[in-house]
């Protein structure tokens, strides 16, 4: 930028003079490129998070969180800092998205954690500093955040409400019955009825509704509303016949280890006649204890719960349509192995409750077995859903127990199993509840005999287990990355618990940083900041020298992001040039194809299209290179203005063509005219 100033003053072209210093191969013909910077950092979008919307906790993809949230909400995610107790839940500053292609880098450490990111994504390793994914060793150890966000404690179990279901299983308030408690139609006459139901109306006439209603205690659940009565103590269903559920369920301990149970042995079978059966698979013979448990669980709340046996399996099976809307849609668990996932709502409960999921999905398909014949003892468990395997290693890391990840195939098998291993005879006795109770007594006296030496996998250090990288690969991405900004601390916690620095918003602010944790003032590199923050100035000094003063006037800037393919606007030049523009009493229009920057500049104009934006200006701003400028008829825009003046702050269109469009071109280090 600074060779490109010297190049207006002299009447020289930077592009020209950009290709002569890119003849030398030991500079490259990119060095040199003129214009208003731009940068950044990102992670694929597979990776998860931990966030928080309103009251609501949830494990999402990056991918899919940027889909579900809208501008402007309030989102907080799960943040670490070596120097706090725990990991917190903060609010997030910014979520971008853009379009990359090109490398990207695939960290593993001990203990199974991975992550794929950009080359200049920042990790914060051991000794508090932070190095990019390209320039890790095997010598850089990297965080693996322990211990949860605080849980608002309950002075009360959580009711769940089941009967909320019902639209989600395609059903009107007209097709469901219910059953209210017997003293809720105890105290209603039948006049009562008949006069609070006239507007809905009946077939039969309210006067044989009414009294269908009394002898059999149940009605419609719009009619039920429509006589205010209270139903959460009430039992639902689809059919007179079929089996009927609780509109509430208690999320107790046993709610919890069913829940699990599931998690580990169950599937939902959907039939082509609409009914919907829930349904627990175990060993024919060795686990009658859990199918005592499951049915035990359903019938002592009113729920018709049928045990059937098989040749290979014991079963116990749920019908119920409005049950499994809720037990799926609601409640967020997976219709068979490969869907599965921890419900949300399980980080928001106790550990007491956390451990009873845990110990029905280790009780349901996990195992324990003697190390190289014992005394050590190493707890397993196997799945192949990739989102099960990093809600388990989360919420184990939660409870302090740092699992390892180990991904293959067996060997018929078409899709990866993840299974995750649970080593050291001191975390294996903190989730004893894991095995089953007869085992317990031969697992404590064999770990009575192991040696209690430090893990090799990581270590620990308060609030983070410690895993040592162990492999840094490369490989090509074509696609969307995304971007995360979480001050104060600038970390998040991504998959498997694995903590990673915020994405730099440009590579000379990293570079700067990075510096700086090493004791270095990088004077050159300062230098290269303060030249580049001064290029944007001098884009409104060049609008003075073509219009004089700028109140009164109308500028368009074109493009708002800090690059094309994004909507990333972290300290995008738009927004400081928008900014001076504002304060010198000009009124500013904007379009880009997808930033938002109706929230960020709450004084400008945003334009549907680049005419609209140019449409009576005084002036343009070329600020992002977006295909679609290249492809604009300047012809039609030039007539557009009120007076056609270009300032191409990327040098992305050509000065000669420009001007036989009728403007006034001036670029980057170019001769305008």
């Amino acid at each position: 930028n600074e060779i490109a100033n010297v190049c207006e003053v002299t009447g020289a072209d930077v592009v020209r003079v950009a290709e002569g210093v890119g003849l030398d191969r030991r500079i490259g013909p990119s060095f040199l490129r003129a214009g208003i910077g731009y940068g950044g950092s990102c992670l694929v979008g597979d990776e998860t998070v931990l966030v928080r919307v309103g009251s609501r906790t949830r494990l999402r993809t990056l991918e899919r969180l940027y889909q579900e949230t809208e501008t402007g909400a309030e989102v907080q995610i799960l943040s670490w800092q070596p120097d706090s107790e725990g990991p917190e839940f903060l609010p997030v500053e910014l979520l971008t998205r853009r379009e990359y292609e090109g490398e990207i880098v695939e960290v593993r450490t001990k203990m199974g954690r991975r992550l794929r990111c950009t080359p200049d994504h920042p990790f914060v390793v051991q000794d508090g500093t932070r190095k990019l994914a390209d320039e890790l060793t095997t010598q850089d150890w990297l965080p693996i955040a322990q211990g949860g966000a605080p849980v608002v404690a309950r002075h009360r179990l959580r009711r769940l409400n089941v009967l909320s279901a019902f639209e989600a299983a395609g059903l009107t308030a007209r097709d469901v019955i219910v059953r209210p408690h017997a003293g809720e139609l105890a105290g209603i006459g039948a006049r009562e009825i008949q006069s609070s139901l006239m507007p809905l109306g009946h077939p039969r006439g309210v006067v044989a509704r009414s009294h269908d209603i009394l002898r059999s205690g149940a009605l419609r659940l719009h009619e039920a509303a429509e006589l205010d009565l209270e139903i959460e103590e009430s039992f639902s269903g689809t059919s007179r016949n079929g089996t009927y559920v609780p509109a509430t369920i208690d999320a107790d301990e046993a709610f919890w280890r069913v829940v699990g149970l599931y998690l580990a042995e169950g599937h939902c079978n959907v039939e082509a006649s609409g009914r919907h059966r829930l349904q627990w698979s175990f060993h024919p013979s060795a686990e009658c204890e859990l199918v005592e448990e499951v049915s035990h669980f359903w019938r002592t709340r009113g729920v018709k719960a049928t045990v059937t046996d098989l040749q290979t399996s014991k079963t116990v099976t749920v019908s119920s349509r409005l049950l499994a809307a809720w037990w799926l849609g609601e409640l967020g668990l997976g219709r068979n192995c490969y869907g599965q996932r921890l419900p949300d709502l399980i980080w928001e409960e106790s550990e007491e409750h956390k451990r009873a999921l845990l110990a029905g999905l280790w009780l349901g398909d996990g195992s324990w077995s003697y190390v190289n014949l014992g005394p050590s003892v190493v707890l397993e468990y196997g799945t192949v859903s990739r989102e099960l395997a990093d809600g388990m290693l989360r919420l184990l890391g939660e409870l302090g127990i740092v699992a390892r990840l180990k991904v293959g195939r067996t060997g018929k098998s078409t899709v990866d199993t993840y299974w995750l291993v649970v080593s050291g005879a001191c975390q294996v006795e903190r989730l004893l509840e894991l095995v089953k109770e007869r085992h317990r007594q031969p697992l404590l006296e064999s770990l009575a005999g192991t040696k209690r030496i430090a893990p090799t996998g990581y270590r620990r250090h308060d609030n983070a287990a410690w895993a040592r990288v162990v492999s840094v690969t490369h490989h090509r991405h074509s696609g969307h990355v995304y971007s995360l900004e979480v001050p104060p601390t600038h970390t998040f916690v991504t998959t498997g618990g694995l903590v990673t620095s915020n994405c730099f918003p440009k590579d000379s602010l990293a570079l700067k940083q990075l510096a700086a944790n090493s004791g270095y003032h990088f004077q050159l590199l300062n230098s290269v900041i303060e030249v580049n923050e001064l290029q944007k100035r001098r884009v409104i000094g060049k609008l003075q020298q073509h219009l004089g003063g700028l109140r009164g006037k109308t500028v368009a800037l074109l493009g708002l992001a800090f690059k094309p393919n994004t909507d990333d606007m972290r300290e995008a030049p738009s927004l400081i040039l928008a900014g001076r523009l504002i304060a010198e009493g000009a009124e500013v229009r904007a379009w880009d194809p997808v930033a938002d920057g109706a929230e960020a500049l709450p004084q400008a104009t945003i334009c549907a299209d680049p005419l609209e934006a140019l449409d009576g200006a005084d002036a343009a701003v070329l600020v992002t290179e977006w295909g679609q400028l290249a492809q604009l008829d300047w012809a039609v825009a030039a007539a557009r203005m009120r007076n056609p003046l270009l300032i191409d702050g990327r040098n992305m269109l050509d000065p000669d063509s420009m001007r036989a469009a009728g403007f006034v071109y001036d670029g980057i280090g170019r001769a305008a005219g």
